[in-house]
């Protein structure tokens, strides 16, 4: 973790790359704590975005047994073209 100093705060910033090092147990406490952000389905998972600290997190949960089958951190912008389908702007 980095820390980030403030006027009187440090925070503790997480990388997606410390993220995908954790335990199941520590990323599900993680996630809990995040900001959920939109969701998708692909072929075989129904998949939770989240924001974590400056990087994104899906949680990717089976079809059939609606457990999660694996999370995966990114950082890069990329990666979230799929939820831009699935994207409403009012106007």
């Amino acid at each position: 973790m980095h820390e980030l100093s403030g006027h009187s705060k440090i925070l503790n910033v997480m990388t997606s790359n410390e993220f995908n090092d954790m335990q199941y147990h520590e990323k599900m406490e993680a996630v809990l704590k995040a900001t959920f952000l939109i969701d998708r389905l692909s072929d075989h998972h129904y998949i939770k975005l989240y924001s974590v600290d400056n990087f994104y997190v899906e949680v990717f949960y089976d079809d059939h047994t609606h457990l999660i089958a694996r999370f995966r951190a990114f950082e890069h912008t990329l990666f979230l073209t799929p939820y831009l389908e699935n994207l409403k702007i009012a106007v």
